[in-house]
């Protein structure tokens, strides 16, 4: 049956026929394509511009900029980043929270990660954590040239994955003021010891063994070896990747530039990293929100007991796991209140 095509933000937002303004009276807000993302919600006011900026090797990263009702272009605004899991696109849980924290006033950005979305980048598919925290860096640099946003007042929110190179990125990015993490997650660490851990160093071993007999065998003119990065569930599926399969494969947030794929060459590349390598550094104040039943729960303690500062907070949702908090209403509300509520007190 032909899936039909829904984004993951679909009670928020629609697309509109409308052309997009060229020259709105917004300065610094450039924009690819001539159309409008307008709220469903209208009365809220906020504004969405689609964006683009240049990343090294000459790779177009394209955002999502979410801009609060009311902006006076000649004030300075507080802003955030909201960077998607890994596998994801903005137009999901990113954009979902980047939306609702520019209803609470913040100058806020979505945007694709390099090899991914509508960004560029070959191949599509690479989950590159080095480089999605290069694209971390390169946002605060688009951030910094808009006249209307303060640049000693930016922030950063990671989902899942996005938690964790948000984590990776701040202690060495010292333009981000204040982190935040969403079911956050070290995709190293997620990798290598496997979701719910457990797995050993052999069996670790053995899996970049494949990995790297694969590359061989691209390398000699084989395709390149796509996987599901959710495949479809049985017994033995940890209860976020089943949740996962629900969330990025069926309609509830399906998206025609997130098919779920990822290479498989990737695998060594995110078991290489590490999100805590440099968290020494890492002395900005610390919001880490995660789900009562989520079972990552442990990475959620694993980066507060590595966090250096003292302002550092665990807030858990009740009732609710780690996909909940990606665009349950039950579990996304109390987390941007709390998240708005964060950075409205560490940017001021």
């Amino acid at each position: 049956m032909k899936k039909k095509i829904l984004y993951a933000i679909a009670l928020l937002f629609v697309i509109s026929g409308a052309k997009a303004q060229q020259n709105d009276g917004l300065p610094g807000v450039p924009q690819t394509e001539s159309y409008v993302v307008t709220p469903v919600d209208t009365t809220s006011g906020v504004i969405v511009r689609k964006v683009s900026f240049l990343r090294s090797n000459n790779i177009v990263l394209v955002g999502n900029l979410f801009l609060p009702k009311g902006l006076d272009k000649t004030q300075k605004y507080p802003a955030v980043l909201s960077i998607h899991p890994a596998g994801s696109v903005k137009e999901q849980s990113a954009g979902l929270y980047a939306y609702r924290l520019a209803e609470s006033g913040f100058v806020t950005l979505a945007f694709d990660a390099a090899y991914a979305g509508e960004s560029g980048g070959t191949p599509h598919w690479s989950e590159a954590p080095y480089e999605r925290v290069e694209d971390i860096r390169y946002a605060v640099d688009y951030l910094v040239t808009l006249p209307f946003v303060d640049e000693y007042r930016i922030g950063a929110l990671g989902l899942c994955a996005g938690g964790g190179y948000v984590i990776a990125t701040a202690p060495t990015e010292r333009r981000i003021r204040a982190v935040a993490g969403v079911s956050a997650a070290d995709i190293g660490a997620a990798n290598r010891e496997s979701w719910l851990r457990g797995r050993s160093v052999e069996e670790q071993i053995a899996l970049l063994e494949d990995v790297s007999q694969q590359r061989t065998r691209e390398a000699r003119g084989a395709e390149l070896m796509k996987v599901y990065m959710c495949p479809e569930p049985d017994e033995s599926t940890a209860p976020s990747f089943r949740e996962g399969y629900e969330y990025y494969r069926t309609t509830r947030a399906w998206h025609p530039r997130a098919d779920n794929f990822y290479l498989r060459r990737s695998q060594a590349t995110k078991m290489a990293f590490s999100a805590i390598e440099n968290i020494y550094l890492l002395t900005q104040p610390v919001l880490l929100v995660v789900g009562e039943k989520a079972d990552s729960e442990w990475q959620t303690e694993r980066f507060y007991n590595a966090l250096p500062g003292k302002d550092k907070e665990v807030f858990t949702v009740p009732g609710y796991s780690h996909i909940d908090l990606y665009d349950k209403p039950g579990a996304v509300n109390p987390a941007v209140k709390k998240l708005a509520e964060f950075f409205k007190r560490t940017l001021q």
